[in-house]
């Protein structure tokens, strides 16, 4: 077999958390020099290897693991346990200003960063205006880094990183940082990089550019290495697990609001139930079918009753608001319990959480029997769809006749 390029053998590493540190000379000696502290093992036996010219993408959430292996790896932390080789000229994108001199300027900092990766100083000149030109920032190149935004932190160090001949590039999740333009031109440059054989470990919240740049992926959880192999079936299993936690969380929390009866004139809502494709679910993609089921009860036979629903973003943004029709219930008696059902054939909504807003009110005044506010969460997923905002509008385009067509008439 090949030598790998990044080859990692049953790496752990383990911080201490302290609830208590000694803060005088006696509780020093009663504790013989130690605090109150934890182990908090931040991975925990490891194991891959990246090939030389692929990109291994690790995903996962907050507190996974994945900063931590990726710093084990550029040798930034000494392991607990285990073993890691680099083979070749390692650059590395990690933290924002880490590598920097705060008080050296953009310039010394360049030539700062080609010393320690062993570069000549007249190589380091020959890229200087093509790191300086990516990076966008002529004005502020002789500045001290310590006056730069994050933004420009990271433009600084993506460029060096980048245009510094590395055999292995490390990039964190330091990309986020950046507008939309720069990072557009940063994932083209990853594919440039690519295409010269480079070898590269992205660590990334965004699963778009995991998909579209890395061969394998890596799925870290609780400093355990859950999945590796394909990037598609690992980060297919990423998000299906991502969307049964959230499912459960969603539950969870429509349960600790419990819908009560009894309102004005003990007219109210007893249960909520939203119904999806294969059964009752708080997870919904754009285009499903969408059945929201809202029981209600009554002292008695209920007259001229209004159903209101509205369907609210998490930034409060009203995506949809519907009345049942005034018209036809302005004089229909309805039993004193029943249930209402609102259907919607294929859900416009676009990705985002949404709440629901339920009353009942009285068509003849207006007044509330009861209203709900935000009382069920749900979310909605978009997947392969290049539409933004709110909710499809059931759009067409029309476009003119191709031209092949009439060339060849």
């Amino acid at each position: 077999m090949p030598a790998a390029a990044i080859e990692v053998r049953s790496l752990r590493k383990r911080f201490r958390i302290y609830h208590q540190r000694n803060q005088t000379l006696k509780q020093t000696l009663v504790h013989r020099g130690r605090g109150m502290y934890e182990e908090f093992w931040a991975v925990r036996d490891v194991t891959f290897r990246v090939e030389p010219g692929s990109t291994l993408g690790i995903i996962g959430a907050n507190g996974s693991g994945k900063s931590t292996l990726l710093k084990c790896v550029a040798g930034i932390l000494i392991p607990d346990a285990g073993s890691v080789k680099v083979r070749g000229r390692l650059a590395a994108l990690l933290e924002i200003g880490s590598g920097f001199h705060p008080e050296y300027s953009g310039r010394e900092n360049i030539f700062l960063n080609g010393a320690l990766l062993g570069l000549p100083r007249r190589y380091i000149r020959s890229v200087f205006d093509e790191i300086v030109a990516f990076s966008e920032l002529d004005r502020f190149i002789d500045n001290p880094v310590k006056t730069y935004s994050s933004g420009q932190y990271m433009r600084l160090g993506f460029s060096i990183a980048v245009h510094l001949d590395p055999d292995v590039l490390l990039i964190d999740e330091v990309l986020a940082v950046g507008d939309q333009s720069f990072q557009q031109r940063c994932l083209d440059r990853i594919d440039q990089l690519k295409a010269q054989g480079r070898t590269i470990v992205f660590v990334s919240h965004g699963l778009g550019a995991v998909k579209d740049l890395c061969d394998t992926a890596l799925w870290m959880d609780h400093g355990d290495a859950l999945a590796l192999g394909p990037t598609e079936r690992v980060v297919g299993e990423y998000v299906a697990a991502v969307n049964a936690h959230e499912a459960v969380r969603l539950e969870q929390e429509m349960a600790a609001r419990p819908v009560l009866p009894g309102g004005r004139a003990g007219v109210g809502i007893t249960e909520i139930a939203l119904v999806g494709r294969d059964g009752p679910t708080a997870l919904f993609e754009t285009g499903d079918p969408f059945e929201l089921r809202i029981a209600y009860s009554a002292p008695g036979p209920l007259r001229g009753a209004r159903f209101y629903v509205s369907v609210v973003r998490e930034d409060g943004v009203v995506a949809l608001s519907v009345p049942t029709d005034d018209s036809r219930l302005r004089d229909r008696v309805l039993p004193p319990r029943g249930t209402v059902r609102l259907s919607i054939p294929a859900l416009p909504l676009l990705e985002g959480l949404f709440r629901l807003t339920i009353g009942i009110a009285e068509i003849g005044t207006g007044e509330w029997y009861t209203l709900l506010d935000r009382i069920a969460p749900f979310r909605v997923h978009t997947r392969d769809r290049e539409e933004r905002g709110v909710a499809l509008l059931g759009q067409r385009w029309s476009l003119p006749e191709p031209v092949d067509s009439w060339l060849s008439a």
